[in-house]
């Protein structure tokens, strides 16, 4: 959950009063990388939190969801790595491990 506009306030007046990040940090009851971080936003203009969630609709297609099934389905211990190679357009790993729990698709365990 985001910390509210208010305490994001606070923090950055206290910094800007000559405050160290340190001595914020404790004040608020907040991390310091917070503190910089919300300094830093202030200073561009844009303090409020961002919006939870997605940040976009996902690169993988149809067909590299078909490709995906049937790699899988071919080779039980076919690895994520493997996968993303293979694909139509370039994304992480972790992209292809999220898309394949979404196909509930499971990758087999090498020992």
């Amino acid at each position: 959950m985001a910390y509210s506009m208010d305490l994001r306030k606070r923090v950055v007046a206290a910094v800007q009063a000559g405050a160290t990040v340190t001595q914020v940090a404790r004040r608020f009851d907040v991390s310091r990388p917070a503190v910089r971080d919300w300094r830093d936003l202030a200073q561009r203009g844009e303090l409020a939190p961002g919006v939870p969630g997605s940040k976009g609709p996902t690169k993988l297609t149809k067909a590299d969801d078909a490709l995906m099934r049937e790699q899988v389905a071919a080779r039980p211990g076919i690895t994520a790595r493997e996968l993303v190679t293979m694909l139509s357009v370039a994304v992480t790993i972790a992209t292809v491990c999220r898309r394949l729990i979404q196909l509930d698709l499971r990758l087999k365990k090498r020992r």
